[in-house]
């Protein structure tokens, strides 16, 4: 057998950048050997995105964005979350959660435990088209925004669903699941 040839056709990363990070930080320097340890876990999970910086400009182009509704109305949140999800190691909860680290008061996170919170059914973890998981994310923060003004519109938004669930199920505002 061709072990050369068949080797050949995949790619490895082993982690030469890494290596040279360590091999050029201070013992002192917490915050990038915090950032590099960070690092070698994703890349031992086979977990770190390739984030180019035209995912980056993306990303920071929805700055002017500051309320649910002009996230829903805006085409610039569709091409954003689809390019999230076209990066190598981004599925919809990990793409979610960057968009909510970067403009927290109007993206929520999606995942299973939030989506069964919400819908009271799983998440579609089969669904793996990124037009559908687009269509699907923006249902989300379109469900989310409702059911806070509808169910207590005196919690801000994203804090009900994500802080409150218990209390909120045993207060009857949430449905069993």
């Amino acid at each position: 057998m061709d072990y050369q040839g068949v080797l050949g056709r995949f790619t490895y990363d082993d982690g030469t950048d890494i290596l040279n990070r360590v091999s050029s930080v201070e013992a002192g320097d917490y915050r990038e050997n915090r950032d590099i340890i960070n690092e070698i876990v994703l890349w031992k999970m086979n977990r770190r995105p390739q984030v180019t910086e035209e995912l980056i400009d993306a990303i920071f182009s929805l700055k002017e964005i500051k309320t649910p509704l002009q996230v829903l109305a805006d085409k610039k949140t569709e091409r954003v979350v689809e390019k999230l999800l076209q990066t190598k190691g981004m599925q919809l909860p990990m793409a979610s959660t960057v968009l909510h680290f970067y403009y927290p008061v109007i993206f929520p996170i999606i995942d299973q435990r939030a989506y069964r919170e919400l819908y009271a059914m799983d998440y579609p973890k089969t669904m793996t088209k990124i037009p559908m998981l687009t269509e699907l994310y923006l249902k989300y923060i379109k469900d989310c925004w409702e059911y806070q003004q509808e169910k207590c519109p005196e919690i801000a938004f994203l804090t009900f669903l994500f802080k409150f669930h218990r209390p909120l199920r045993r207060w009857n505002l949430l449905p069993h699941s």
